[in-house]
C-alpha cells in the first residue's frame, strides 16, 4: 500500500475519473451534525490565511488498471465514502446556488469539473 498527500480538489477533479463505491459498502449514513462538522472544517480553512492546509481524514481506494468502455477510470473507494458523497453534495449545493445567482462561470465549471 502507498500513501501520498493530494489537494482535495485537485483528487476530485481528475480528468475522466470515476469514483465507485462497491454494493458491500455501507449506505450513506452521515447525520446532519458530521455533515455540518465537515463543512465547518472546510469554512475555517477559507478564512484562516495562515492556514493552507488540513487534514479532512483520509481517503482509501484501489485502481486496478480498469477503465470502462470510455476510457474513464474506475478508482474503487475502500475508506472515505462518506466524506467524497457529502464533498459532491457540497459541490452541488453550491452549483444550485451558483445557478441562482446566474454565475454561470461558476455554474460551468463546477459542473465539467466536479459533477460529471
Amino acid at each position: 500500500m502507498k500513501a501520498n498527500e493530494i489537494n482535495l480538489n485537485r483528487f476530485l477533479s481528475q480528468s475522466d475519473t470515476q469514483f465507485v463505491i462497491p454494493v458491500y459498502q455501507r449506505n450513506y449514513d452521515w447525520s446532519h451534525l458530521q455533515c455540518k462538522q465537515l463543512l465547518d472544517d472546510i469554512l475555517e480553512i477559507g478564512t484562516i490565511s495562515k492556514m493552507n492546509a488540513h487534514f479532512i481524514g483520509s481517503i482509501v481506494y484501489v485502481h486496478d488498471d480498469v477503465y470502462s468502455a470510455s476510457g474513464i477510470r474506475e478508482l474503487t473507494i475502500i475508506d472515505g465514502q462518506q466524506r467524497l458523497t457529502t464533498l459532491t453534495l457540497i459541490y452541488l449545493a453550491v452549483y444550485e446556488l451558483a445557478r441562482n445567482f446566474g454565475n454561470e462561470s461558476l455554474v460551468n465549471r463546477i459542473n465539467e469539473t466536479y459533477l460529471t
